[in-house]
């Protein structure tokens, strides 16, 4: 019988306070507690992951709708942030790292908007989320506008 450690080399080692389940706001969807439990596990240090929806669905056995809902919720929270297609990066203030020396450097550099143990951080993942659901619902009123018909060239010159 193989293992999946057979496949695929083991991730590198890294140093991480894991003080992350303290710091994720109130409201948050259910499958993001076990996206950013698997995400935490599964970075390299500095907290850079890489992955597909789909895979990282088929590795927490949800579906890739709870994927896309968990890890906006988790960006909402700014607990991971998207850095490009399949490119993640965990906050630093949750992140692995390979000394806590080089922790505390990358979490010295951060931005104040970017700290999860900010007094106000449930308002600020709060107001997150409502202007997210605010510009979905005028993307939405958008698509429903009717369609004007196309202007008619011909008949305009003609006038």
């Amino acid at each position: 019988m193989t293992t999946v450690a057979e496949y695929e080399p083991a991730p590198e080692y890294v140093w991480s306070a894991n003080n992350s389940l303290a710091y994720t706001p109130r409201g948050m969807p259910p499958a993001a507690y076990p996206l950013l439990v698997h995400l935490l596990g599964r970075q390299e240090p500095g907290g850079r992951c890489l992955f597909t929806h789909d895979a990282l669905a088929a590795e927490v056995e949800i579906n890739r709708t709870q994927v896309t809902r968990g890890l906006q919720h988790l960006s909402f929270a700014r607990m991971v942030l998207k850095e490009g297609n399949g490119v993640y990066r965990l906050n630093p203030m949750v992140a692995g790292f390979r000394t806590p020396t080089e922790q505390l450097q990358a979490i010295a550099a951060m931005d104040d908007d970017e700290r999860i143990d900010h007094p106000d951080f449930q308002e600020r993942y709060e107001k997150r989320l409502a202007q997210y659901e605010k510009e979905k619902e005028e993307r939405a009123l958008l698509r429903k506008r009717p369609v004007e018909p196309p202007i008619d060239l011909a008949a305009r010159r003609r006038r």
